[in-house]
């Protein structure tokens, strides 16, 4: 049994590790979404879930929050000689804007 829930605490562990990559491999992460519509809604549920902590982590670090009506739910990256991506999460859940989110994060411009 203690076996298990050690192994249960380094998983959960590694699934949130990102969240400290983030000023090591971006400079800005904007988050666009609607503020009404259903395609952002798991966008603003994970930016009301998760900036807390995100912010925590990195404290320095420029996590915009962009309203605007109409807006394609979107999450922006921006990595180091202004290089960006992008990726639309219109229509996702908020697990699924994390998996997103985690992707940018973790890869290389």
């Amino acid at each position: 049994r203690e076996f298990v829930k050690k192994n249960c605490k380094g998983r959960a562990t590694m699934a949130s590790a990102w969240r400290g990559l983030v000023t090591k491999n971006l400079r800005e992460i904007r988050f666009h979404l609607c503020q009404n519509s259903k395609g952002s809604e798991g966008l603003r549920e994970f930016v009301k879930k998760n900036y807390k902590d995100l912010k925590t982590k990195n404290p320095s670090f420029p996590f915009l929050v962009r309203e605007c009506e109409g807006a394609e739910a979107k999450v922006w990256a921006r990595y180091d000689k202004g290089v960006e991506k992008n990726v639309s999460v219109e229509g996702l859940t908020a697990k699924s804007v994390e998996e997103q989110l985690q992707t940018l994060v973790t890869q290389k411009a």
